[in-house]
């Protein structure tokens, strides 16, 4: 008998158990990404679960920020779904580039 042991651990930075919130809140890598995209004022607040933070992001953005926003969110899981699927790495700037790219 088998048996499959399931890596918890956030597929980038290795750090902590993996859940939305780390992917796209406590993640390093995340963190650099929102960062070189100007979005640092998202951590503004103290919210510590996936659905407070999506709320009081949307609550405080203009509606391009909110636009540019679920944009940033979905290249940030794509790229994660990239590593862990098909074993491509891309750097905070790589990803950074391609939402750039990708808003324009």
């Amino acid at each position: 008998m088998r048996t499959v042991i399931a890596e918890d651990r956030c597929s980038r930075c290795g750090q902590e158990g993996e859940d939305s919130f780390h992917v796209f809140y406590l993640c390093p890598t995340a963190k650099e990404i929102w960062s070189h995209l100007n979005f640092s004022w998202i951590f503004n607040n103290s919210y510590m679960d996936t659905w407070s933070w999506l709320t009081w992001v949307f609550s405080q953005g203009t509606n391009e920020q909110c636009r540019s926003f679920c944009c940033e969110l979905w290249l940030i899981w794509t790229n994660r779904n990239k590593l862990l699927y098909e074993n491509i790495s891309n750097t905070s700037w790589d990803i950074s580039k391609q939402i750039q790219s990708y808003i324009l």
